[in-house]
C-alpha cells in the first residue's frame, strides 16, 4: 500500500495530470505525469517530496472489478518498490503520476510486470 502522501485523489489532480504529457506506453500501461517545479525553493525541488501516484482500471480492462482490482494492487506495489528503490530519484522529478492499465496487464504476470515499470521508469 502506498504511503497516503503519495496518493493522487481528487479529481482536478488526475485532469490536471492527464492534460500533461505521456511519459511511457506500452502493451500494460499508459503513464502521465506532471512536471514538478524547478525553482530551489519549491517543496519538490531536489527530491525531497516523493510524487503522488494515480490508478486508473477502467471496464475495458476486465468487466469484474476483483480482477481489476488485481491490476491496481499490483500496480501499486509495483510503484511502492520503485519508491523504496534507486528509481525514486526519476520520479522526484515529477508531482504527480497517472498511471492507466491497459487489457495486457492482466495476463501479465508480476515480474514481467516489474520489467516494464523499471524500463519505463529509468526512460522518464
Amino acid at each position: 500500500m502506498l504511503k497516503k502522501a503519495n496518493r493522487l485523489k481528487s479529481r482536478g489532480d488526475f485532469k490536471r495530470t492527464l492534460a500533461g504529457r505521456r511519459l511511457c506506453i506500452n502493451d500494460c500501461f499508459v503513464v502521465y505525469g506532471l512536471a514538478a517545479k524547478t525553482n530551489s525553493a519549491g517543496p519538490f525541488s531536489a527530491g525531497l517530496m516523493q510524487p503522488r501516484i494515480g490508478f486508473v482500471v477502467s471496464k475495458k480492462v476486465h468487466k469484474r472489478s476483483v480482477r481489476r482490482n488485481l491490476v491496481k494492487r499490483r500496480l501499486r506495489e509495483l510503484v511502492r518498490l520503485c519508491l523504496l528503490t534507486e528509481n525514486r530519484q526519476s520520479l522526484a522529478k515529477y508531482r504527480t503520476l497517472v498511471f492507466i492499465a491497459r487489457g495486457g496487464s492482466l495476463e501479465t504476470s508480476f515480474q514481467d510486470l516489474k520489467q516494464k515499470m523499471e524500463r519505463c521508469i529509468q526512460n522518464l
